[in-house]
């Protein structure tokens, strides 16, 4: 067998044991409880930084920094509250998406639904769903995103729903 196949078995190998693990990454539990469109979405990142846990997921074909629709789950393990979310993650929107618009179109003490569109450095421009919401256990977010010009008024709808709607389990 010459060198060359006997790699390609190798990288093959490495590739499989990937996709087992990718595999076992998406299955992970999520706390939020709501309705995935019957898409296949996939994991494509999970960032772990001390008390916090991001995860990203995209449409079929598709990957995290070339998406045309993404959902973000996160957690923040510390007692705080979508008051003390915001000018941090507005921060980071001045930084990375300018020009950008926000909307609130729910602010409780518990709990901030914002919309948000602009244009973003790495991802272009795009528009957002956020929602922020503390619980016993933390912050949690729950977003929807999609590329501004990929995203009709009825899927727009469709997802503010889905956001309204979602429960931690």
């Amino acid at each position: 067998m010459s060198a060359f196949r006997c790699a390609g078995r190798v990288v093959l190998g490495a590739a499989a044991a990937l996709a087992v693990a990718a595999a076992a990454l998406a299955q992970a539990p999520e706390r939020w409880d709501f309705p995935f469109d019957p898409r296949d979405w996939k994991l494509v990142a999970e960032n772990r930084d001390g008390r916090l846990t991001e995860r990203v997921y995209v449409a079929p074909g598709e990957s995290e920094y070339f998406w045309n629709e993404r959902i973000v789950i996160g957690h923040q393990r510390l007692a705080f509250s979508p008051e003390d979310y915001l000018p941090v993650f507005l921060e980071f929107l001045n930084e990375n998406c300018r020009p950008y618009r926000t909307k609130p179109l729910l602010q409780e003490k518990t709990e901030v639904l914002l919309q948000w569109e602009g244009d973003c450095r790495i991802t272009g421009h795009q528009f957002e769903y956020r929602r922020v919401l503390a619980a016993k256990d933390g912050v949690h977010v729950l977003a929807y995103g999609a590329k501004s010009h990929r995203l009709s008024e009825a899927r727009r709808e469709a997802w503010l729903a889905i956001l309204r709607e979602a429960k931690l389990k």
